[in-house]
């Protein structure tokens, strides 16, 4: 081998000895790309300022203004809709009461008038009539009495979804419970006075007491019940929206608990009206004024 072809081979040893090795695997990968957030990358960047940051910050504080604006709005028109939908269904049932109060007052008073009315009532055994009476009665004494207690049990826990439930129900409860058994209780109290005593125009005098009070009775729970009904149910939906959005330690919407001097009063006259069935006053002992 001549001294040319050992200095070739000497160069191509030595460029060999300094070219880079193959890669070697270590069982590792990285993701090719890496997600950066805008505020990484206007704090990372050659041209960060602070003017950069704040519009960062005024870019997400806007992003959340136009999330949180269709919630906004649908809240609104929802309080809006139900609060449409009450006053109507507040309207509509005051129409219905008031048609069931005057027919009422008419069956009472045409038979106090013309006697006997209609004559059908004269058939009927005095039995049935007394039964009738007597549940009538319970039903409707004792649907005052307990809405009155449940209602002020429910005002006083400050508990928003319970509150939404039970002025949600009351209406339910006054039209399936106290309204049929009033009805119930006067239509079979004067079959009972036609039954026992001829008819309610020559009934002892307990007994026009009997029916005045029931009358008194339904003015006072229409003019002071129905009518702050509507107006409970709307304050406590606002409640129940402020607690759904988040908002802790609310108070009872003072409407509300102002209502219970209008139940406490309609149970004095549940008691008043029972001590006038038991004590027939007028018949067994003279009324205080005619003493």
């Amino acid at each position: 081998m001549n001294l040319r072809s050992l200095l070739v081979l000497s160069s191509l040893s030595g460029a060999a000895a300094f070219a880079p090795s193959s890669p070697v695997r270590t069982g590792l990968s990285f993701p090719s790309t890496i997600q950066v957030s805008p505020l990484e990358r206007a704090s990372t960047s050659g041209s960060s300022t602070p003017l950069n940051l704040f519009k960062v910050f005024e870019d997400k504080e806007a992003e959340e203004k136009e999330a949180t604006l269709p919630t906004l709005v649908e809240q609104s028109s929802r309080l809006s809709l139900e609060g449409d939908w009450v006053d109507e269904s507040k309207k509509v049932e005051i129409i219905l009461l008031t048609v069931w109060m005057v027919s009422l007052s008419a069956f009472i008073l045409i038979n106090n008038s013309v006697g006997p009315w209609p004559a059908v009532m004269k058939t009927v055994p005095e039995r049935v009539f007394f039964l009738s009476h007597m549940v009538g009665g319970m039903l409707f004494g004792g649907g005052i009495i307990l809405t009155t207690c449940i209602e002020r049990l429910v005002a006083k826990s400050a508990n928003a979804p319970v509150l939404q439930f039970w002025f949600d129900k009351v209406p339910l409860l006054d039209g399936l419970i106290v309204v049929p058994a009033l009805t119930v209780s006067m239509i079979s109290g004067t079959g009972l006075t036609i039954v026992r005593y001829g008819g309610l125009n020559i009934a002892p005098p307990h007994v026009d007491a009997i029916f005045w009070t029931l009358i008194a009775f339904m003015v006072w729970w229409a003019v002071t019940d129905l009518t702050t009904q509507g107006t409970a149910l709307q304050a406590v939906n606002e409640m129940y929206d402020e607690f759904q959005g988040g908002e802790e330690d609310l108070d009872t919407p003072k409407v509300v608990l102002d209502r219970h001097v209008s139940n406490v009063v309609s149970c004095f006259f549940v008691l008043a009206l029972y001590s006038v069935m038991v004590l027939k006053p007028g018949t067994l002992f003279p009324f205080p004024w005619n003493a």
